[in-house]
């Protein structure tokens, strides 16, 4: 290995130098090599210009040295050199870079190997990792690659299905990214779950538990209909048909009170407020509950606490039958009714029997017999217990009044002595009439249960010897004299209008000889236990204790 040095223009070989200075002789002549010169001492100048063309030489020449071989050759082989020696893949001389084909290591540029190769690669990390921003190929990440790049992809299925579960922004599918994917029905980008497409991405529908804006009252997300939500999300309500448990008793969908269910969702009670069930008025009447006022509807007249209802409104008793209907447990007796309801006839008190045929007779008249009582068709009161058999009577108009309120009337003896009853009232109307009388066929019933047909008859005038009432057989028949009856009676003598000749076929009748307006009652023919008092019996006075009552 030679050093080479080098000397300005000229390079000597230091043997040659070593040479020269020996000390064995004079040096050998100097050799002149390609490209060098060498002088023995100064040029004696003839004053000719040099026969050469060589440029003048230096006696001081520039060494440079360098260590060499002890033979002279070419310089070893590098990276760079244009060759590609032992241990390069390439070289590829000046063009050798970190970016081109061949690297400034004379390697060939490959994906791996950490350096970008411009043109063939867009990265190069020198990995095998594929979740960071150089993948496989030596390719810059991007959404699409197939490769989930962490921190920045949350997915990527390669694909452009926009509606699969990784979006084609490698966003994995999630409810409320705004599209619908697989799994969703909707998909509206809020969590809203008052509008139609809920936080979960379903379609809004009754039973998804949450309650639609304008379009539900309520979601409980059952299908219970005992509960505050129904059918349909509708809050429950009295009236829609399910009994919600705990605050209904019942619910029948409609708006009846008067069936099983009232419009308070309860059965009908007698303090609901409502006219409910029976009731005839609001809680009130129909048997089971109070009884109702006066002036407040009813059906019958067991529905007022007067036990008087008149054209479907209780009113004060008229009749003592309007007071057993009220209360059926009510004794004979004195009692306060209103014969003639809103009419001029001030309220008193009357009796009545409630016992005899059901009860609730009003009684109108009592006679004992005894001389110088008043008739039954008087005008003139008479205050007495007929209850006790007692002479009792009361006017006219308050007959009238009771005849109105009356289909029956009843002739009752004192105990084991039998009564009558006739369907009829006893009096009308022209009773308040002057000059009036009336005829008329009836039934009689006994209290031992015999049925006829008979004539009632009554007159306000021709009656001073007797003859004011009477009750006498059917059909018509001839009397005495060839008199003949005609509506069952034969009118045989002014001052008896209503009395048969010789009273014949009388159930009842008055007859007295004195003409002095007075009155006393007997009976000419048995029917039944009604049995005969006196034939035809004129004198003052009468055998039949009786009274007589309207129902």
């Amino acid at each position: 290995m030679h050093k080479v040095v080098s000397t300005g223009f000229f390079t000597v070989p230091l043997v040659l130098a070593l040479t020269a200075c020996g000390d064995d002789g004079p040096p050998a002549s100097p050799e002149t090599t390609e490209g060098s010169s060498s002088s023995t001492g100064p040029v004696t100048s003839t004053g000719e210009p040099p026969t050469t063309t060589d440029p003048p030489t230096s006696t001081t020449t520039d060494v440079s040295t360098s260590s060499t071989d002890d033979t002279t050759g070419p310089p070893p082989p590098t990276c760079g050199d244009g060759n590609i020696d032992d241990g390069e893949e390439c070289d590829d001389g000046a063009a050798n870079a970190d970016d081109a084909a061949c690297t400034a290591t004379c390697k060939s540029a490959v994906c791996g190997d950490g350096l970008v190769h411009s043109g063939a690669e867009e990265c190069d990390d020198a990995n095998t990792d594929n979740t960071d921003e150089c993948i496989d190929g030596c390719i810059l990440a991007t959404c699409g690659d197939g490769f989930v790049q962490a921190g920045v992809e949350g997915c990527d299925d390669a694909n452009d299905e926009d509606l699969d579960a990784c979006s084609n922004d490698c966003v994995i599918a999630t409810c409320g990214d705004g599209i619908v994917q697989q799994g969703e029905q909707c998909d509206d980008s809020n969590t809203d779950d008052t509008d139609d497409c809920t936080s979960l991405c379903q379609t809004a529908i009754c039973g998804d538990g949450f309650v639609q804006a304008g379009v539900e009252e309520c979601d409980d997300a059952n299908a219970d209909n005992t509960d505050a939500c129904v059918a349909g999300c509708i809050l429950a309500v009295c009236g829609d048909g399910f009994v919600q448990a705990g605050i209904e008793g019942c619910d029948d969908a409609n708006d009846v009170n008067t069936d099983a269910c009232t419009t308070l969702c309860q059965a009908p009670a007698c303090d609901d407020g409502l006219l409910s069930g029976n009731e005839s008025d609001i809680d009130c009447g129909g048997g089971a509950c109070p009884k109702c006022s006066n002036d407040q509807a009813c059906k019958v007249g067991s529905d007022c606490m007067t036990g008087a209802c008149i054209a479907n409104k209780c009113s004060p008793p008229q009749t003592c039958k309007d007071l057993l209907a009220g209360d059926p447990s009510l004794p004979s007796g004195k009692y306060n009714l209103d014969l003639d309801g809103a009419g001029p006839i001030a309220a008193q008190d009357v009796y009545c029997n409630m016992t005899t045929n059901g009860g609730g007779w009003t009684v109108f008249y009592a006679g004992t017999g005894v001389d110088n009582e008043q008739p039954l068709v008087s005008n003139t009161e008479v205050a007495g217990d007929p209850l006790t058999f007692k002479h009792y009577n009361i006017d006219r108009a308050k007959k009238v009044a009771l005849s109105a309120n009356s289909s029956e009337t009843l002739f009752l003896r004192p105990a084991q002595q039998g009564w009558l009853k006739i369907n009829s009232a006893a009096f009308d109307p022209t009773l308040l009439m002057p000059m009036k009388s009336l005829k008329k066929q009836v039934t009689l019933v006994t209290n031992d249960g015999i049925s006829v047909q008979a004539f009632l008859g009554w007159t306000n005038f021709n009656l001073n010897g007797g003859g004011d009432f009477g009750l006498t057989q059917s059909p018509d028949m001839v009397t005495c004299g060839n008199n003949s009856q005609m509506m069952g009676f034969d009118h045989n003598n002014n001052s008896w209008y209503m009395l048969n000749c010789q009273c014949k076929f009388h159930y009842l009748y008055s007859y007295s000889a004195t003409l002095d307006g007075d009155a006393g009652y007997d009976v000419n023919t048995t029917i039944g236990e009604w049995k005969t008092t006196a034939a035809c019996a004129n004198a003052e006075g009468g055998s039949l204790v009786f009274y007589a009552a309207m129902r």
